[in-house]
């Protein structure tokens, strides 16, 4: 009989978003499967990976009965379909591409919410008695006047001075909507489908975007922030697991991390793009456009996760799918067609708080929740600050994304090579290191330790989740990390509000307060990795 497995749509992150996001956790992703114990007759395995901003983690339970010629999903993969041939792989760059409009959509406001350049009205009404140049909170409003007063919302609202606190507030707004859309999306995942949720999503974006391109006053953009946020939380998740869903057991893991390598070049054709369309509402009426092309291109290409038609009742459906897949494979296909499906297994669910009679797994929890929080305060931090850094601040945009993609690959490098935590540890204290120089250092130098930071934290962000899967025992596993990726939101929110401490303590050109704080928070949560255990993979 048909069982289907219980799922909390809330243990779904996405980090960069983050990104990464884009994060959060999902049990009714089919991930990859191992053999398990013999005698129950089934095999478990608990894969992880993670996407951008935010990073996702997928657990899986798959019951493998030996009943008729029935089938799982990887094993057709294996026999019948092919585990990574044109198919997969044409199915997997299309729907991993919607992490480029989710990148414009996720950080445009490094750009839309810039400080642009400005100029004294008269030669010498800037500067003081002894000569030197006023600070623009101290000027008059004669005294002073915008290069382009739409270069911006903070040039054209004057958000400065006592309404700079607008600016974080605009972005606060926007974690916290997607906070709400990564766990309300990721259950239209799974109820509705991977490829409704992704298009469903694109609309709160693509229309929270139109509508804040067309804001005549602040609190109408405040809104729509917040909305476009909600739709950028279910972007990621229904992105990656509709990419990954059709592979192989062996490429899922794998190409599942590559995922974020369309984030990091997203975000240097982002600065691309941005440093030609300067003017806030023409940047913004692009992101749109983008968005809408690459749903209008995408939407009749992609296919629906086979995986998911066969949990929610359609194996007829799924093997349609697989079909599909096989002849564009050119696998050969038995003369009465695929051999039927069978049902995943449902399994018993356990809450997070089973957690806490075990104080060293609570330890753990505790100490992967800081770090994750940090993670994604530091990561969204540097990405949202690159604009103070010494120099053109399109460059220094792409120049961090352009230093995420080696991270990427060192982080997974590392892993194997190193362990986990070792790799945790100095990942965290690189990118410690790099903020706190960079609040000491100007010009190139600034740049250059700053972009340090961004490689440890990018490639921090892009292993941690692997590595919690490992510290808790299986029946928990997914539990606890879902908490550390919902907690983690909690950075993403706070990240703009560190950044505006240079208004709260009127220190107007010094960006230490901000940056030591970024630098604590990964030299204690390299600390704390100090004190995790060593798990059995490395």
């Amino acid at each position: 009989s048909a069982r289907t497995r219980n799922c909390n749509p809330l243990h779904f992150f996405t980090n960069k978003s983050l990104l990464l996001a884009f994060a959060f956790v999902a049990e009714t992703i089919d991930g990859p499967r191992r053999q398990g114990a013999p005698q129950q007759k089934m095999s478990v395995e608990m894969s992880s990976s993670r996407l951008v901003s935010d990073g996702i983690a997928c657990g899986d339970v798959v019951a493998r009965e030996e009943s008729g010629n029935a089938l799982t999903v990887d094993e057709m993969l294996s026999l019948h379909v092919g585990e990574n041939g044109p198919a997969q792989i044409r199915h997997f760059l299309i729907a991993s591409g919607a992490w480029v409009p989710a990148v414009f959509l996720t950080l445009m406001s490094v750009f839309t919410a810039r400080v642009p350049k400005w100029q004294c009205s008269t030669p010498e009404g800037c500067k003081d008695d002894i000569g030197n140049l006023k600070d623009i909170c101290s000027l008059g409003l004669d005294e002073w006047e915008w290069l382009s007063k739409t270069a911006s919302i903070v040039s054209e609202w004057n958000l400065i001075c006592d309404d700079e606190w607008k600016v974080s507030a605009a972005d606060s707004m926007f974690f916290a909507g997607f906070f709400f859309g990564a766990g309300m999306l990721g259950q239209l995942a799974d109820i509705r489908g991977r490829w409704a949720a992704l298009y469903v999503s694109f609309i709160f974006g693509g229309v929270a975007a139109t509508l804040s391109a067309v804001s005549f006053e602040y609190w109408q953009y405040l809104m729509c922030k917040f909305v476009l946020g909600f739709g950028c939380g279910g972007i990621g998740v229904a992105s990656f697991v509709l990419s990954t869903e059709p592979l192989g057991a062996k490429w899922r893991a794998v190409l599942g991390i590559a995922t974020q390598y369309w984030w990091a070049a997203g975000i240097c054709l982002m600065s691309g793009v941005a440093s030609i369309l300067t003017e806030w509402r023409v940047f913004s009426a692009f992101v749109v456009i983008s968005t809408l092309a690459y749903c209008g291109a995408s939407a009749p290409l992609l296919k629906e996760s086979p995986r998911w038609l066969l949990i929610s009742g359609n194996p007829e459906k799924a093997r349609e799918v697989l079909t599909s897949m096989a002849k564009e494979n050119r696998q050969d296909i038995p003369e009465d067609g695929l051999p039927p499906l069978k049902q995943p297994a449902s399994t018993k669910t356990v809450s997070i708080g089973s957690l806490f009679p075990y104080p060293a797994l609570r330890r753990r929890l505790f100490a992967m929740s800081f770090i994750f929080v940090a993670n994604s305060m530091v990561y969204y931090g540097l990405s949202l600050n690159v604009g103070s850094l010494g120099g053109s601040i399109y460059l220094n945009s792409f120049l961090s994304g352009l230093v995420e993609m080696p991270s990427y690959a060192f982080a997974q490098f590392s892993v194997e090579f190193f362990g986990r935590k070792r790799t945790l540890i100095f990942l965290n204290a690189m990118a410690g290191t790099g903020c706190l120089l960079s609040a000491f250092v100007t010009g190139k130098a600034q740049t250059a330790v700053a972009l340090i930071g961004r490689f440890g934290i990018a490639a921090s962000f892009n292993m941690i989740f692997l590595y919690t899967t490992e510290l808790f025992p299986t029946v928990v596993r997914s539990a606890a990390l879902g908490t550390c990726s919902l907690v983690a939101r909690i950075g993403g929110i706070a990240a703009p509000q560190v950044l505006s401490w240079r208004m709260i303590l009127k220190a107007q050109q010094n960006r230490h307060p901000q940056r030591v704080l970024l630098a604590s928070s990964c030299v204690l949560g390299s600390v704390l990795s100090i004190m995790m255990t060593t798990t059995t993979t490395t």
